[in-house]
């Protein structure tokens, strides 16, 4: 259903009249934005020197998060968020947060076999993949700072070093899970960027084969990794990929000798990053795309018409949203404080979104309408286009979106039913409610008499969404996802009589799609 249309967007950007974005303070002072969702619309970070965090959402703010610190990362729904909170003993261990975190303490990942804490400190969450692994640093039973990998399902363990006498730490982790990237100290102390895939480790090396600085993140499959440390002097930000390996992609200074520039932050096709440079307060935000190269954001905004309020001065783009929409960072505000700003790079059309279901059919007794006698197993699709215009229940958590009836159609094999125009049904999409997200379709008249059908699918993990704005989900959701995986057609008094279909997938997609091509012809 997707449609690329580059040219339209080619148009609009020489004509000027391509819909600009908005500039957004997070308004928490002290505040430092570290990570942003697939689609901007959460972010998260912490406060310069308290122990404290916070999550934004779009649509309803920034709220604190209890019992926690250090936050540097969350997955690619913002559920859950990554840093520390403090153990039985009070020490500081590395821990996950869910939006619900109002009700419920962090969940501890907690420290490494054997280690003693250092200054009430054993371990850091730095980044969580979309499967809730955790990645970051802990002390190990040798009191060495090293790098380690976390689930659920198998534990914390010590990731491997190239120097096993050097630190080590992993900064962030491809969404898939795949891919860890951070830094190994060489023998005389310097960090040098590292990844580990598949528990193997090896290190990133320039065309000539030197080292390079640390890597400070990537992208959703680890295809494209970004950090510093790159060229002559070891000064510049650099991007990597198997194609081209590292380059370097420039530094911007302030004329100091410890001008440096950081690549913090890179969209998932790898054509927009974010950083800094330049030498403490002195430094500036910075972005670079193929068709750019590096630039100051204020520079960047400024050509896409983005008003940066008066007595602002940003400091770092620390956050890529992964659609390459949105970024984040921090900066200091008008009344010069430390503080955090949300940009929105351009404004959206609102559009039709369409949610497209298959399966099978697993039971079957209806005796009356088109699907009568349709057998076990026959392939079932069901197709419903949704106008963005909902009537919002609770903003950011629940909307309800109509359904144009005229585009809504449930096809087993060769059977076909509609739905009735009765009380404009409608598709209704929950984000975080409070951790839960899911997609309803309430019990709705079906156009044969006293037959209905009911879609609701449950994910009690929160990590569908991260808004409950239909448009931009963009997203393909298999079974694995739901508490419940089944779909039904009810005919008579109470659902006498059903037939319950299996859910394969279901896809939430835009009309169109407008993120072709945003940043020229995508880089290798």
């Amino acid at each position: 259903m997707r449609v690329c249309i580059l040219a339209g967007l080619i148009a609009l950007a020489v004509s000027g009249t391509a819909p600009a974005g908005s500039f957004t303070s997070i308004e928490q002072p002290g505040s430092q934005l570290v990570a942003l969702s697939e689609h901007g619309r959460i972010a998260t970070g912490g406060f310069q020197g308290a122990e404290a965090a916070f999550r934004w959402t779009r649509d309803n703010g920034a709220s604190l998060i209890a019992n926690y610190s250090e936050v540097h990362g969350m997955n690619s729904w913002g559920q859950p968020v990554v840093g520390q909170s403090r153990d039985a003993n009070q020490n500081w261990v590395a821990a996950i947060a869910y939006s619900n975190a109002q009700f419920f303490d962090p969940i501890l990942v907690g420290a490494l076999p054997g280690a003693q804490p250092m200054d009430g400190w054993l371990s850091s969450g730095y980044d969580v993949a979309d499967d809730g692994t955790v990645v970051g640093l802990a002390n190990n039973a040798a009191n060495d700072a090293v790098a380690f990998r976390w689930n659920a399902a198998t534990g914390i363990s010590e990731l491997p070093r190239l120097t096993p006498e050097g630190a080590a730490r992993a900064n962030g982790i491809s969404r898939d899970g795949q891919v860890i990237i951070g830094w190994n100290d060489t023998e005389v102390g310097y960090r040098r960027a590292v990844k580990w895939v598949n528990g193997t480790i090896s290190e990133f090396l320039d065309s000539k084969g030197s080292q390079v600085g640390e890597a400070l993140s990537t992208n959703r499959d680890g295809s494209v990794v970004v950090g510093t440390g790159a060229g002559a002097e070891g000064k510049e930000a650099w991007r990597w990929t198997a194609a081209t390996g590292v380059q370097p992609i420039g530094i911007i200074g302030t004329g100091s000798f410890f001008d440096r520039a950081y690549a913090f932050g890179v969209s998932d096709d790898g054509n927009l990053i974010g950083g800094a440079s330049g030498f403490g307060f002195q430094r500036d935000a910075v972005v670079w795309t193929p068709a750019t190269g590096m630039i100051k954001l204020t520079d960047f905004l400024a050509a896409r018409g983005i008003a940066v309020p008066a007595g602002w001065l940003l400091n770092s783009v620390t956050a890529v949203s992964g659609d390459g929409r949105v970024i984040g960072g921090w900066g200091l505000d008008p009344n010069s404080a430390i503080n955090s700003f949300v940009i929105e790079l351009d404004a959206v059309p609102r559009q039709d979104a369409i949610v497209e279901a298959h399966g099978k059919v697993v039971y079957n007794d209806i005796a009356a309408g088109p699907f009568t006698g349709v057998a076990e197993n026959t392939p079932v699709s069901m197709t419903l286009r949704l106008s963005p215009d909902g009537f919002v229940v609770d903003a950011g958590h629940h909307v309800a979106y109509p359904i144009r009836l005229d585009h809504a159609v449930l096809q087993a094999g060769s059977a076909s039913e509609t739905l009735t125009d009765v009380n404009t049904p409608s598709v209704r999409i929950t984000n975080d409610y409070p951790r839960s997200d899911g997609i309803h379709l309430f019990e709705t008249p079906l156009a044969t008499p006293q037959t209905s059908m009911e879609f609701e699918l449950f994910n009690p993990g929160g990590d569908l969404f991260d808004s409950s704005d239909l448009n931009g989900i963009n997203r393909t959701f298999g079974p694995e996802h739901f508490e419940k995986t089944a779909w039904f057609v009810f005919e008579g008094q109470g659902g006498a009589r059903m037939m319950m279909m299996q859910l394969d997938s279901v896809t939430i997609e835009d009309e169109c799609s407008i993120f072709c091509g945003r940043f020229d012809a995508p880089a290798p």
